[in-house]
């Protein structure tokens, strides 16, 4: 907590310095009855709303209402389910692999939500399980949202895991702030966020060059999950329908003393908004670069992309020598190049037919044309007795990269018998070192409270051992799930981990049957 104060006194020791370097040409929004999009400006969670039945928005004209909810207000979501889980080991099965069934109990996304009044809301979250043979597992989130008026905020998060493990009888806890934050404005012509708080610069799905302030990498499973920030101070001032956006992130170590800026305006031309940005830190620890984006449709499609120029990279990379040996090098002054650029696409038509499809392609001058050099020990061997390097040299390590995702959905019947089935996938390739992760998918969904459904998916990864995208080289895990009745949901599993010639080496089977015994929507 100490950590946290000195950050947050830092943050305000440098706001003199961020105020006299704002640009005095701010938008003139005094006029109150003009609403602005606080999301545009801070972001955050979404707001409570009330819920417009799609039927009557169809038909009707839709006109905002003013809050009529009665306070106090408590609001639940989530479920519960009870079941049983189990593996068997047909083949290849290492020690301390052995065919078991457990019951288990759970705790889905429970969510409890208390508004007192309109300018504040608390909220309590908690996920867990709860196995016969004695594991455990336990998420529980707390949630803080203060008003103070129209433009001054305080809002923090933070969540606790706990785990406990029956076989080894060993535990672990944590504890993780997610935001914490301050909000105010001055005028309705600058507004201001000091404090740890989520913070995405980039506009890719899978990857993001320009994201240069998360502190977390983006999970390629869900590309979308929010991820965590760091403590700066934001300066934000709209100006018509664009934005400059100033970032001052502090030290964050005992005797560090640098700090880093980034800038960034957002243009609206036409259909597209164009972004420029910057980024710096005083020592240098950390490349400064240049960033270009943009967003926008083209006929059908919807584009974005990003673009980076840094001098350097904050990489530490190995090479062989001659002789055969490893060593390990930077690249410093010296301008390098990265690009992304995606495309979206959607179509549908009367009869119930729909298509979808994503693409986004990468180019990443600051990894290894040929990254399986990273595979090979001695290569590590001479990256981990480096003082420079980092886990995160290893990561999204290669030069050229590919992802995408596609469905191809058909609505039929009628009333109570609609229906849907739906052909989809994803994947990712690296083409660096060859390494593809790849899901195609099968779903049925029967009546139109879907109250069966059936899935069919084969997550397949193909590569070496230790590659980006095939971690445990050449694998397949054919899946089947149902779901029937609302409240009764199955899965069977089957991990198939082959050898290079692809010849089984490894088979499980995973499976679960759980049921649905409480749920608040």
């Amino acid at each position: 907590m100490k950590a946290i104060m000195r950050r947050i006194l830092a943050l305000a020791g440098i706001l003199f310095a961020c105020v006299a370097a704002l640009p005095i040409a701010a938008q003139d929004i005094s006029d109150t009855s003009i609403p602005l999009d606080e999301s545009q400006l801070f972001g955050g969670d979404k707001d409570i709303v009330q819920v417009i039945d799609t039927d009557v928005a169809s038909k009707s004209v839709i006109e905002l209402v003013a809050d009529t909810k009665t306070y106090p207000v408590f609001l639940v979501e989530g479920s519960g389910s009870v079941g049983m889980e189990g593996s068997i080991y047909p083949l290849g099965a290492g020690a301390g692999e052995n065919t078991f069934v457990d019951g288990s109990v759970k705790l889905n996304n429970f969510l409890l939500t208390f508004l007192p009044n309109a300018a504040m809301t608390f909220g309590l979250s908690a996920s867990g399980i709860l196995q016969s043979a004695g594991d455990q597992e336990l998420a529980a989130g707390l949630t803080t949202d203060v008003r103070a008026s129209e433009f001054s905020r305080f809002y923090a998060s933070g969540i606790f895991k706990y785990k406990y493990n029956a076989g080894t009888d060993a535990t672990s806890s944590a504890f993780a702030l997610d935001e914490i934050f301050l909000d105010t404005a001055i005028d309705r012509k600058v507004f201001f966020r000091m404090g740890k708080q989520r913070i995405s610069w980039g506009v890719g799905t899978w990857y993001q060059p320009a994201d240069v302030l998360s502190l977390a990498a983006i999970d390629l499973d869900d590309p979308t999950a929010a991820r965590e920030g760091p403590f700066a101070f934001k300066i934000d001032i709209p100006f018509g329908l664009n934005h400059a956006t100033t970032y001052v992130t502090p030290p964050t170590t005992e005797g560090d003393i640098h700090v880093a800026l980034a800038q960034r305006v957002d243009l609206v031309v036409g259909g597209f908004e164009l972004s420029l940005g910057g980024f710096a830190r005083s020592d240098m620890a950390a490349k400064p670069r240049l960033m270009f984006m943009f967003t926008g449709t083209l006929g059908n499609f919807d584009l974005y992309g990003e673009n980076v120029a840094a001098w350097g990279s904050d990489r530490t990379y190995v090479r062989v020598k001659s002789g055969g040996s490893y060593e390990t090098y930077t690249i410093d002054n010296l301008l390098v190049f990265q690009s992304t650029v995606g495309a979206k696409y959607s179509w549908s038509n009367s009869e119930g037919l729909s298509l979808s499809a994503h693409l986004q392609g990468y180019y990443n001058g600051t990894g290894y044309a040929d990254s399986t050099i990273l595979l090979d020990s001695g290569a590590k061997a001479a990256l981990n007795t480096s003082p420079s390097y980092t886990a995160s040299d290893s990561k999204e390590a290669g030069m050229f990269y590919l992802a995408g995702n596609g469905s191809l959905s058909l609505d039929f019947g009628a009333d109570e018998t609609s229906s849907t089935i739906t052909f989809g996938g994803s994947a990712r390739y690296n083409f660096s070192d060859n390494s593809l992760s790849a899901t195609p998918s099968l779903g049925l969904d029967l009546g139109s409270s879907r109250d069966f459904s059936l899935t069919l998916s084969a997550a397949t990864s193909l590569g070496e051992v230790g590659s980006e995208y095939a971690k445990d080289g050449n694998k397949v895990t054919p899946k089947i799930a149902v779901k029937a009745l609302k409240d009764l949901t199955a899965s069977v599993s089957v991990p198939i981990l082959m050898g290079a010639d692809y010849a089984p080496d490894k088979v499980d089977v995973d499976f679960s049957l759980l049921w649905n015994v409480l749920s608040f929507d």
